[in-house]
């Protein structure tokens, strides 16, 4: 063994530059290796000095794992800070279960609740796993799988019309071009308009909360009115002593005889009145004929309960024949006058009916959302938000919109105005992107 360590001694020493040489190559290859093993992102384990880190395994379930590929660097963010990667991706019973490797020491930020997006990083579709940590107590375990229910793919912008049938397509194909012609030489007032959708849109969020409110507003009120129901029915008694007061002051106005001859006396020009009412009254039953035709089911089945009530109209015939018929014809001046300062209250009444009712219709369109039917377009401003820093979201400094220098020559704005000349659409879009005119580029 000490010869052979001689013997080598000796040749580095007679080969002194040659070794050195070699040693040279051999760092210098190592540093290389280094270099490119970094910007491969190649994930190595914890023992491995430097370079290496410790990861744990998180899977999420996908109902598509549309432009996810493992092994090309495609990362698993948490408010744009990169916490690991795309390890595989398989399909189980119809939908995707993507497995990702991340970070051991991001462990205690990801929750049970957690969710997860699958958002565009470039317009390339490049995609990333954006996961939203959630709210809950305790770390996920490790493993654990993200279920479906908790995960959102990338909607892109040709999967929305796919859903339209072809007639409609046909008719948003028209809408378009007839309202590029409509819009045509008005790019700069639509261009202001849309500024001014914000303002708008915060008002109908208002609006939509303060009808929230009233929907647990009106149950409440539902509920409070049970609650006084019950309590009628356990203070029967109490009642019972109410009815009794009631008939005592039915009594009073009974023996108030001349008034009731005075209101006898009006009672001619109340029949000719009736009369005319009655006339009405005909006309509007032969119109009504086939809606009462459509009621009668709904009347047989009432019959029941009117059997039912039939001891209760028997009790209160003598009370109404004696104390409150003699009541009404007494009253009967007072409310012809009124009757005469109602009709003119009443003119006033249709036009704010109709006010609130186009109000109520407009407002049902937006946010009502009928059981079993589409829903209002509130619901999808939120979607169309989404979809819109899907497709334009870049991940920089300069926020969600791509940004860009055109450089525009004389002759080619010069182009630009004698093409768009024949295509009001195009005219359209010239004037929305507020491109430079021909007078203030020459």
């Amino acid at each position: 063994m000490n010869q052979v360590m001689r013997q080598l001694r000796r040749a580095i020493r007679d080969n002194k530059k040659d070794f050195v040489a070699i040693l040279v190559l051999f760092l210098i290859g190592m540093v290389s290796l280094g270099v490119i093993l970094s910007n491969q992102r190649l994930a190595l384990p914890g023992w491995v000095p430097v370079v290496g880190s410790n990861r744990f395994e998180l899977k999420a379930d996908l109902s598509t794992a549309q432009s996810l590929t493992p092994g090309q660097g495609q990362s698993v963010e948490i408010a744009g800070v990169r916490v690991g990667e795309i390890s595989d991706v398989q399909l189980q019973d119809g939908h995707a279960v993507v497995t990702m490797n991340v970070e051991d020491t991001y462990t205690q930020l990801i929750h049970p609740d957690a969710s997860i997006l699958v958002r565009p990083k470039t317009g390339l579709n490049d995609m990333v796993l954006e996961v939203d940590p959630g709210t809950a107590s305790g770390a996920i375990a490790k493993g654990a799988t993200i279920p479906l229910a908790s995960t959102q793919p990338n909607v892109n912008p040709d999967e929305i019309l796919a859903t339209l049938d072809g007639d409609t397509r046909g008719f948003l194909n028209l809408l378009l071009a007839d309202g590029a012609k409509g819009l045509g030489g008005h790019g700069l007032q639509l261009s202001a308009t849309l500024r001014r959708l914000e303002p708008t849109s915060r008002d109908l969020a208002r609006i939509g909360g303060a009808l929230a409110v009233r929907r647990e507003n009106i149950a409440s009120s539902i509920h409070n009115f049970r609650l006084l129901a019950e309590e009628l029915g356990s203070n029967d008694q109490t009642l019972g002593d109410f009815i009794d007061s009631s008939n005592g002051v039915l009594s009073s106005f009974a023996r108030q005889e001349s008034s009731i001859r005075g209101a006898l006396k009006e009672l001619p020009a109340t029949l000719s009145a009736t009369h005319g009412a009655l006339t009405g009254t005909a006309q509007l039953a032969s119109q009504a004929r086939p809606a009462l035709h459509k009621l009668l089911p709904g009347a047989r089945a009432l019959a029941p309960t009117l059997k039912q009530t039939q001891p209760f109209f028997t009790q209160t015939t003598a009370p109404i024949r004696d104390q409150i018929r003699p009541f009404t014809r007494q009253v009967r001046t007072p409310v012809t006058h009124l009757r005469e300062a109602a009709q003119a209250l009443g003119g006033s009444i249709p036009p704010l009916d109709s006010a609130l009712s186009s109000l109520n219709t407009g407002l049902n369109a937006l946010a009502y959302n009928p059981p079993g039917q589409g829903e209002g377009f509130l619901f999808y401003l939120p979607w169309l938000n989404h979809d819109t820093n899907s497709q334009w979201l870049t991940q920089d400094a300069h926020g969600p919109l791509r940004r860009g220098i055109v450089t525009l020559s004389c002759s080619t704005a010069r182009i630009a105005e004698s093409v768009t000349a024949i295509r009001p659409f195009l005219m359209t879009a010239l004037q929305l992107t507020r491109v430079p005119t021909v007078a203030q580029v020459c």
